[in-house]
């Protein structure tokens, strides 16, 4: 198009022959699917299950396009036009302010930032490349305790799941690339390890978040009383444990490679990686290595650089009581300190390391505010009650674990929630589940199990796109490859669930 004239170039580019035929026709469904949400009313809506549609729609997008970015904005905005009308654009912008407005948002953008920057710093420093040599010296080039190593380390660091994730990947993938092993198979341990055993710590992010909802229960006595009760959701959190189980099976070579696992697999020996990152990313992570071998700087530089701010990370946890931010910089000046002390970096390099690792972060900052919103828009359309409306229909107190295990973890399935869900759900079941009979621990544990099956197999789930992110590979690759496992592990906790709410 030879054009400058605005209106030409419109003409022409939105011409639909011009279009690429699947782009074309998911654009013509989804205008005509908007306008259909646009059209139902209201009191309609409220609490019933059309509040699922846009998202059921968000699902069929990602599908279809294979972009999990444009599918979170495009649902995200489709919530609003359902229940907000004309007003959509107004009522996304106030929601978005108000969210960005609260502290707590603020705190974790800021540890996003901050998260980044010590990844860049981890490798741009040489020390990820040291630690990489650590446990080749240590296991040689064995992919099983490789990986195994990957699961313990991600698993150790799980206090905070998008910690243990970034960190893990930043750590352990340049090695799967040296064994010719496909990053794939470690973004499915680094993801399913980070979420799963953060949930069964009592101090991990997960295990302290769901105390503090159970403490919101009007018939809990405060956080001790809360802390028991989770205590007793532990052996009952089935998927979690089941899904590990599977993970070290998996990294040992017990378990069958299915499906795109088999084809990363097979590509990796070839020296592809499947559903590698953008080449933009690719490029960008080669020139670091390539900078940091031949900077003199940067060689022989001790693995005790990344194992002193690991250690102070878990320290801040604790004496910071969970404050992100706080966590973030205290290792990430000891960072500061012990690189620029030691001539890795010189000032003015530390701080590009911060400003890089901001950039490199921007998108999760994004999925988060766009996460938050949408939490707005759910709460407004009364999404709670009819997820409790659901849950009153069950006939048998027995049948509630594996019933909401089944319901919730397909609905977290399609659109994963993760803290929202036990946010709406913990404090009012924990005083309507007695009143019905129902074994307290194992129904929490059983939401539980749901919440971590759709942080770790929906399309949208930000603790994918983190585990993605770090081991730079496409995030619909990387959905696809794991599906086979999880859903393996949620036949498996099904079952279970039904087994155990008539024995106990």
């Amino acid at each position: 198009m030879n054009s400058s004239n605005i209106f030409k170039r419109i003409v022409y580019y939105m011409n639909p022959k011009r279009m690429e035929p699947k782009r074309r026709n998911v654009w013509i469904f989804w205008i005509i699917f908007n306008i259909g949400l646009y059209l139902l009313p209201n009191d309609v809506i409220r609490g019933s299950f059309l509040c699922l549609l846009p998202t059921i729609g968000e699902f069929a997008y990602a599908i279809i396009i294979k972009n999990v970015y444009e599918a979170i904005v495009l649902g995200t905005i489709a919530n609003y036009i359902m229940w907000y009308k004309g007003a959509f654009v107004t009522a996304f912008v106030e929601n978005t302010v108000y969210n960005l407005c609260d502290p707590e948002t603020i705190l974790m953008i800021a540890s996003f930032l901050l998260c980044g920057g010590m990844i860049v710093m981890f490798t741009r420093s040489g020390v990820t490349k040291s630690f990489g040599e650590l446990i080749v010296k240590k296991f040689g080039r064995n992919e099983k305790l490789v990986l195994t190593s990957a699961g313990i380390f991600t698993g150790a660091m799980s206090v905070d799941d998008y910690i243990a994730s970034l960190t893990s990947g930043a750590a352990f993938s340049p090695l799967m690339d040296t064994m010719k092993k496909p990053r794939m198979a470690l973004s499915f341990i680094i993801k399913t390890f980070s979420t799963c055993v953060s949930c069964l710590l009592p101090f991990g992010a997960w295990g302290f978040f769901i105390i503090y909802q159970i403490a919101a229960a009007e018939n809990v006595n405060g956080l001790d009383e809360a802390a028991q009760v989770f205590y007793k959701t532990i052996p009952y959190q089935i998927f979690p444990i089941v899904a590990c189980i599977m993970c070290l099976l998996f990294a040992w070579g017990k378990f069958p490679k299915l499906g795109k696992m088999k084809k990363a697999y097979e590509l990796a020996e070839q020296g592809i990686q499947f559903g590698a990152a953008e080449s933009g990313e690719e490029d960008d992570a080669a020139m670091v290595e390539e900078m940091v071998a031949n900077d003199p700087r940067k060689q022989n530089v001790s693995v005790w650089n990344l194992i002193i701010p690991m250690v102070l990370l878990v320290y801040a946890m604790f004496a910071f009581d969970f404050n992100g931010f706080l966590c973030f910089m205290l290792p990430m000046l000891v960072c500061g300190i012990l690189y620029i002390c030691q001539g890795i970096f010189n000032l003015s390099e530390y701080i590009d390391c911060y400003i890089q690792g901001c950039r490199d972060m921007m998108d999760m900052a994004l999925i988060l505010i766009l996460g938050y919103s949408l939490g707005s828009v759910l709460e407004a359309m009364e999404f709670a009650d009819f997820m409790l409306n659901v849950c009153n229909l069950v006939p048998l107190a027995a049948l509630l674990p594996f019933v909401f295990f089944v319901y919730f973890g397909l609905q977290e399935y399609i659109m994963t929630m993760n803290y929202t869900l036990f946010l709406i759900l913990f404090p009012t079941l924990m005083v309507v589940l007695p009143q019905v009979g129902a074994n307290v621990p194992m129904c929490l544990a059983a939401i539980i199990s749901a919440g971590l099956f759709g942080a770790n197999t929906c399309v949208i789930s930000d603790l994918g796109i983190i585990a993605a992110k770090s081991c730079r590979v496409q995030i619909y690759d990387q959905w696809v490859a794991c599906q086979p496992y999880y859903w393996v592990c949620f036949v498996i906790t099904a079952v279970v669930y039904l087994v155990l709410g008539f024995i106990f």
